[in-house]
């Protein structure tokens, strides 16, 4: 006999979990998305997401053993709380692991980067902020790091700005060298900072070569400010989906680093600090990293793969996958084979149902903020309320080991027996 159960303290307290996870996940993704390849930083988030949801779920049934019964409670508890990490950080978080590379591989060509333009900062306060001429050393390291099907074009900005290398693709070494030595051998810094004409020298460079478009990738590098108008100087940027990552001296010039906030904010880019010169080829090869593969199951994807139908799909797919082995997990953690066939159907529903809403309405703000809390609120809460859709055993149903053995769990059937016996006796 089977019936449709629902426990409301389980509902609740898996979304307690879902929160914990949620927040867990954010610390993540701000401390440690510039240190971590994109799979492990997946596999993390995920883990633990699922691992504080199997832990208050299991936490809810043993405070009021609804769904799995008392018996289970009494013989199986400590079994359970053995299985929660591997069901559920192990499980999930080497499948999320999986389905991040997948998404992140690059199936369709144009779906990164094919073209990147620096603007380098050549003004007199270099002398002091860069000494060592590291700017221009961690620029020909990024050239040295760029594919063969890729372009680059080198601006400097003072007072005036140079085109120190029209846009050129690196289509064997001896172009890579070219590069390289000019880099290498550039004038020494001088005059002002005019940030906003280098801006525009930068657009013309691609629109010029017929880039203008997200496969293309401004790199901005100023450790002063200079008036711009933002607003007359960013509108090409955002009409043709360009985005400007930044990177400033924090400790020179403060308004300085708020204006290349913003563009790089305003242009979809990220903003890099650097404290040292001598921090700056990591920086750059950051950025290099992060122009090649912009995209990760919860942020919003970037560049040219942003409107891609395939990358769409292998979001929502892996989402439901993620969603339905949180299921399963939860029928491992309770050995319950029933329990698990409803877990997993919601649990798949709900991780559709996240990955739509994340699909469709990340957007590089800080409402995505908001958007992970309510794709993380629904994997749990509607995984939870499909007992009340998808019937169970009464009394717990067989076993997960006892199915695998081809026979009822002993514990239960004598269980069961003790409770016939006690019928008999009436």
């Amino acid at each position: 006999m089977t019936q449709r159960k629902l426990s409301l303290l389980m509902v609740m307290c898996s979304l307690i979990g879902g929160a914990i996870g949620f927040v867990a996940g954010e610390v993540i993704l701000s401390r440690l998305s510039d240190a971590l390849p994109q799979w492990l930083l997946m596999g993390l988030y995920f883990g633990q997401y699922a691992l504080f949801v199997g832990g208050m779920c299991l936490l809810a049934e043993m405070i009021s053993p609804r769904l799995n019964g008392q018996g289970w409670k009494q013989r199986y508890l400590g079994a359970s709380w053995k299985m929660l990490v591997p069901s559920t950080f192990v499980m999930v978080g080497v499948a999320a692991m999986l389905l991040q590379l997948l998404y992140g591989s690059s199936f369709q060509k144009g779906s990164s980067t094919d073209n990147i333009v620096l603007l380098l900062d050549t003004s007199d306060s270099m002398r002091q902020t860069d000494p060592n001429n590291q700017l221009f050393k961690a620029a020909a390291d990024v050239v040295r790091k760029m594919d063969s099907d890729m372009q680059i074009a080198v601006i400097t900005f003072n007072d005036r700005t140079d085109v120190l290398q029209p846009l050129v693709q690196l289509s064997d070494q001896s172009v890579k060298d070219t590069v390289i030595a000019k880099l290498e051998n550039h004038a020494g810094p001088s005059g002002g900072t005019q940030i906003e004409e280098a801006l525009q020298a930068g657009l013309e460079q691609l629109r010029a070569a017929g880039q203008l478009g997200q496969g293309s990738t401004v790199v901005l590098m100023s450790d002063g400010y200079s008036h711009v108008d933002l607003q007359t100087a960013l509108e090409p940027y955002k009409q043709s989906q360009l985005h400007i990552h930044t990177v400033g001296m924090s400790e020179v010039d403060a308004n300085g680093t708020y204006l290349l906030q913003r563009i790089s904010e305003e242009t979809g880019g990220k903003y890099f600090n650097v404290d040292h010169a001598e921090e700056l080829s990591g920086i750059f090869g950051q950025i290099y990293d992060l122009s090649r593969q912009d995209r990760n199951l919860v942020s919003e994807r970037t560049g040219a793969a942003a409107d891609s139908a395939l990358y769409a799909s292998l979001r929502v797919i892996g989402m439901t996958v993620i969603g339905g082995l949180l299921g399963l997990a939860l029928g491992l953690i309770f050995d319950n084979r029933h329990l698990a066939k409803s877990f997993t159907i919601g649990g798949a529903v709900a991780g559709v149902l996240a990955g739509l809403l994340l699909e469709t309405a990340l957007s590089s703000g800080w409402f995505d903020t908001v958007i992970r809390l309510l794709a993380c609120a629904l994997m749990a809460v509607v995984m939870t309320l499909f007992t009340a859709f998808v019937p169970a055993a009464a009394g717990g149903g067989q076993s997960f080991h006892s199915r695998l053995r081809g026979k009822r769990d002993p514990a239960r059937l004598t269980e069961s027996g003790h409770r016939a016996g006690k019928r008999f006796d009436l």
